[in-house]
């Protein structure tokens, strides 16, 4: 009788713990450690403010981090040496040049730059400022990718 019970009791405790582990699965999409999910497995140093907006919101996953300046644009770095910048078929001007270490691919339009790309030590580098401000002349981008590591 005492076996029964016990069965009983270890079975329920399974269920119930089955269905906790379900509910949980459910609230949090899937993801067991979220904190992990969301976290890139490298660091990524960013200036504080492009053309004048401070950061607004820092996305992350395995592979990418990519640091938001509200409507003003963003900075990326991702993991492996392909281009990671989003297509902009505006910018028609391009150049290359060297900021210290880096061999950077300016794009731009109307002489401002908007875009500048780069790899360095198995990552690739974005900054990229939205159409709706004004673009960066080469100092002010030299200092964003300066600051960007």
């Amino acid at each position: 009788m005492k076996k029964k019970v016990l069965c009983i009791v270890l079975i329920a405790a399974l269920v119930i713990g089955a269905a906790v582990l379900i509910i949980y699965k459910q609230r949090t999409g899937g993801k067991e450690d979220s904190q992990s999910a969301e976290s890139a497995n490298f660091d990524m140093e960013y200036s504080d403010r492009l053309k004048g907006v401070p950061v607004t919101e820092t996305e992350s996953n395995s592979s990418t981090i990519q640091i938001n300046y509200g409507d003003a644009g963003f900075c990326r770095k991702t993991l492996g040496v392909v281009d990671n910048s989003d297509p902009r078929e505006d910018l028609q001007e391009e150049s290359n040049q060297t900021v210290g270490v880096y061999n950077v691919t300016f794009r731009g339009k109307d002489g401002k730059i908007f875009l500048a790309t780069w790899t360095y030590n198995s990552f690739a580098y974005t900054i990229s400022i939205n159409d709706s401000y004004e673009g960066a002349d080469i100092d002010e981008m030299t200092d964003y990718i300066e600051s960007t590591r």
